[in-house]
């Protein structure tokens, strides 16, 4: 399955209906930063046909990056957290960093440097996820809007947008 249909379809609870995809419900997520199992992690955690978090090619790694932006969220030491730091900050300045996150991909790409592309590209993943904090957006609804998109062309969906 491609990878964005697979992440659709999770985002859209389908899951238990796709061969090869499981939810292990069961499982606790161990986090990164402080070693603790949280129940809540592991209800969210997106679970592919590898079924390994810490496989560094899956989309385990974002369930892995939101979970510790939220902890350093809830923490709010933003003597110690640069990510704490930028939310105390509030939303304009998290979008500012999105901003210019996305103008070094842009500039990245341009040049061909495919290995900007990449550094770029993780800065751009973790500072929107830090944005959809400090929005108290969470990623579902941003895959449940993908899921809504699916199947629909392109130009027919940004036609039906308000303008």
């Amino acid at each position: 399955m491609h990878a964005s249909r697979w992440i659709v379809t999770t985002a859209a609870g389908a899951v238990s209906s796709l061969p090869g995809l499981a939810t292990p419900s069961s499982e606790l997520h161990r986090s990164a930063v402080t070693g603790r199992s949280s129940p809540r992690a592991a209800a969210s955690t997106v679970w592919c046909h590898e079924g390994n978090i810490s496989s560094s090619s899956s989309f385990a790694k974002l369930d892995q990056l939101w979970a510790t932006v939220q902890e350093r969220k809830a923490c709010a030491d933003s003597a110690s957290s640069w990510t704490a730091k930028l939310l105390a900050k509030g939303p304009d300045k998290c979008a500012q960093k999105v901003g210019e996150e996305a103008t070094e991909v842009c500039i990245e790409a341009a040049a061909r440097r495919t290995n900007g592309v990449v550094t770029e590209s993780a800065d751009l993943l973790f500072h929107l996820m830090v944005l959809w904090a400090s929005l108290d957006i969470d990623p579902k609804q941003v895959f449940e809007e993908l899921a809504r998109r699916e199947g629909i062309s392109g130009v027919t969906e940004k036609a039906s947008r308000a303008k």
